[in-house]
């Protein structure tokens, strides 16, 4: 049962996004990807390979030379909330802790693609996937995930996409909006793979990555800090130094640089979210531009 204050927040949320949804969308939803509809892209040359039947006979008259007509893929799509619960999901120091802010996110993804009359869905993985709700149009739709997700748990002792990926490519039949949201913390190479940069293929993949301050900075103060990983529990002490403090903030730069350079080789676009400021602005302006 999702605690009170929580329900407080998402109420506010489904208000919120309807209403910075209107103000923000100048149109309805376009896919970037190329595929079958009706909505005009591009005309080019025809190419050895390219579909005879997508010639345009009309410019290839004008220009004396074959022309193929490229469309947008059809304007109707699904949106996925793909979402990590896993171990190190349960960090939270500051603000929000991870499990409402990632509450928070989903419900924004949510409430947003419903007020734009999307198809949406979810999926809970960790090293497996946990729980599968295939995408409807309905504000009950919306509700029921959101309890579905607080109510999961996971006791896995590491986290891979590749089961969330395997299931998605075999059950998404539509053109859909996939937001990853996830730490990226993988005991895998997951994000290199050949099947995910398939499902960018045929899919709109989004990463959302909530970051804690604690996983960016060190506390201020001196003495030692004891951390535990909480998916392998392994433990190390670590002096509270301006020494230790730049090797952290440099590791962290580190880790999200990396983790854009994979994001940019998939390709996927992506929001870095913090926990202890609202989580649900940097969603709501990603998804109005992406729906813009």
């Amino acid at each position: 049962m999702i605690p009170q204050h929580v329900m407080r927040e998402l109420r506010y949320i489904e208000l919120m996004t309807a209403r910075k949804i209107r103000n923000q969308r100048v149109g309805a939803y376009q896919s970037p990807l190329r595929g079958p509809g009706f909505d005009f892209d591009e005309h080019q040359p025809y190419r050895p390979g390219d579909d005879v039947r997508r010639i345009d006979w009309n410019v290839t008259a004008r220009v004396g030379a074959p022309y193929v007509r490229h469309t947008h893929a059809e304007r109707e799509l699904n949106v996925v909330v793909a979402m990590d619960v896993s171990r190190s999901m349960l960090l939270g120091g500051a603000g929000y802790s991870k499990r409402e802010a990632l509450t928070f996110i989903t419900g924004s993804i949510l409430f947003s693609a419903l007020s734009d009359q999307v198809n949406t869905g979810f999926l809970a993985y960790s090293d497996r996937v946990h729980e599968w709700t295939p995408p409807r149009r309905a504000r009950a739709a919306a509700w029921d995930v959101l309890q579905k997700m607080w109510a999961v748990s996971s006791g896995a002792k590491r986290t891979s996409m590749a089961p969330a990926i395997a299931h998605l490519l075999t059950s998404l039949k539509r053109v859909s909006m996939v937001f990853f949201v996830s730490d990226f913390m993988l005991a895998d190479d997951s994000l290199a793979s050949r099947p995910l940069t398939e499902l960018g293929a045929r899919h709109d993949l989004i990463a959302v990555v909530p970051q804690d301050p604690q996983e960016t900075h060190l506390p201020s103060g001196a003495g030692y800090l004891r951390l535990r990983d909480l998916e392998t529990g392994k433990r190390v002490t670590v002096a509270l130094n301006g020494r230790s403090r730049a090797a952290y903030e440099a590791a962290a730069r580190e880790r999200r640089d990396a983790l854009v350079r994979a994001f940019y080789r998939v390709p996927m676009d992506h929001v870095f979210v913090p926990t202890d400021r609202s989580p649900v602005l940097p969603v709501l302006s990603l998804f109005a531009r992406r729906l813009a």
